[in-house]
């Protein structure tokens, strides 16, 4: 069985900077098609790891899948793959190939898992025969799904800091292990961000599990998730984060991420190494519909972790009241993710100034679900935008990873960064960088 992440990522296929989708390549026949296979393995490399799933139309928005011809999907395998890498990419890295099937669907695709967290740049060690790829030439990802040779200096400046991310993990855990021989054997195995992110929809899915089929609390309309990770972080017990989570985070809107709540049954509870909360919970004078707009659930560990499930505000029955006539839903708003996106990321500038320090880096990935049919729809009257895109999507998401302190220099670029490929899947929709700098100024002036 496929893990969650590729479960999901083949259900909701679209190329972005870690999700990369090819044809079948005419079965790995030609070294040109090697050589095509081999940039896109280099760039994702390059770019912190990825996916490549095989046997899809690549040449329209829809990407249909594709019967493979004779002995094409067979190709695919785990030695043939290796042996591309190695002739064509320098140092060679170990991909792993496995089958996988969409939901609704019987037909089997490789799907090649290229690993990220390398400590040297990737390049191309072969050319291909008609410029499929240049030897000695770096790629990297681009928003959008394209991979491209590393050109300026800005390709240059993020592939290099993550390379010395990577360098920066090795050497602490040989430290580490100096200081400590036994620190590798009482260390807590560290997961990665994904996993982190799947965990915790595992164990929402667990509560709403009980529900009853019609529950509001079920989000079927759609919901969004923020997962981030810092490194390092460093808290000396589960009371000092919770102390902190409690009463020292800023607070930018009357709702805040990671609302802490402190009556029964949604105030936050430990769990091992981690403090969650499920804000949805009834008490017994409650029912279902009272709670559906605040039916947030959300964790944070002491290892720097942290994930927040939210509805969807534009589902709500009160969303745009202030509109005559009122719109008709599903809608997706133009100004609200810039505000929540806002005060994420200074919650994890608190945490980090809390429990990190100087040179704590951050990784931040979003997902919005049930986004197919939804229509961009701007319900703040102070602004004049243009509503009715669509999205074709049925769920979108986007990662990025900066240094924490970038958040105190450089937020409306990291909220543009992160929400800029989002309004994009809405038919092309360009975020416009002065409307992220006017949101982003609001939400900081916010009473506190």
């Amino acid at each position: 069985m496929p893990d969650t992440k590729i479960q999901f990522l083949i259900d909701n296929l679209q190329e972005n900077l870690e999700v990369e989708v090819k044809n079948w390549l005419n079965g790995l026949a030609g070294n040109g098609d090697k050589a095509s296979l081999a940039k896109e393995i280099i760039a994702l490399a390059n770019s912190g790891g990825g996916y490549i799933f095989i046997g899809f139309d690549d040449a329209g928005a829809d990407l249909p899948e594709v019967e493979p011809q004779e002995n094409e999907k067979e190709a695919f395998t785990q030695d043939n793959i290796s042996s591309i890498v190695h002739r064509y990419i320098n140092p060679p890295c170990q991909c792993r190939v496995e089958l996988v099937s969409r939901t609704d669907s019987d037909m089997e695709h490789p799907v090649i898992i290229v690993p990220g967290n390398h400590r040297t740049p990737l390049f191309a060690a072969s050319g291909g025969p008609n410029g499929e790829l240049d030897s000695g030439k770096v790629y990297i990802r681009r928003p959008g799904g394209n991979s491209e040779q590393a050109r300026n200096q800005d390709d240059w400046e993020k592939l290099l800091d993550r390379l010395v991310k990577a360098r920066q993990s090795d050497m602490l855990s040989a430290i580490r292990e100096v200081v400590d021989p036994s620190s590798h054997i009482l260390a807590v195995e560290e997961s990665s961000l994904e996993d982190w992110h799947n965990e915790s929809l595992e164990l929402w899915n667990g509560i709403i599990e009980g529900f009853e089929d019609d529950d509001p609390r079920r989000l079927e309309s759609g919901y969004w998730t923020v997962s981030f990770k810092i490194e390092p972080f460093a808290t000396n017990s589960l009371n000092e984060l919770n102390t902190a989570l409690d009463r020292e985070m800023p607070t930018h809107s009357g709702w805040p991420p990671f609302t802490y709540l402190h009556r029964d049954p949604v105030r936050p509870r430990a769990h091992d190494r981690t403090i969650s909360a499920y804000i949805g919970a009834l008490r017994d004078d409650e029912q279902p519909e009272q709670r559906t707009d605040y039916a947030d659930y959300w964790r944070v560990s002491r290892d720097g972790y942290g994930f927040m499930l939210r509805p969807m505000r534009e589902d709500s029955a009160g969303y745009a009241s202030n509109v005559v006539p009122r719109p008709q839903p599903p809608l997706f708003d133009w100004t609200m993710p810039i505000y929540r996106m806002t005060e994420i990321l200074k919650h994890i500038e608190a945490l980090s100034k809390r429990f990190g320090n100087d040179q704590s880096t951050f990784q931040l990935q979003i997902m919005y679900t049930n986004t197919q049919g939804r229509r961009l729809y701007q319900s703040n009257i102070r602004y004049i935008l243009e509503s009715g895109a669509m999205c074709n999507v049925p769920n979108i998401s986007n990662q990025i990873e900066a240094n924490v302190s970038d958040i105190a220099t450089n937020l409306e670029e990291l909220v543009f960064s992160i929400l800029a490929p989002v309004y994009e899947q809405f038919d092309f929709k360009e975020l416009p960088r002065q409307l992220v700098a006017n949101v982003v100024n609001d939400a900081l002036r916010y009473p506190n």
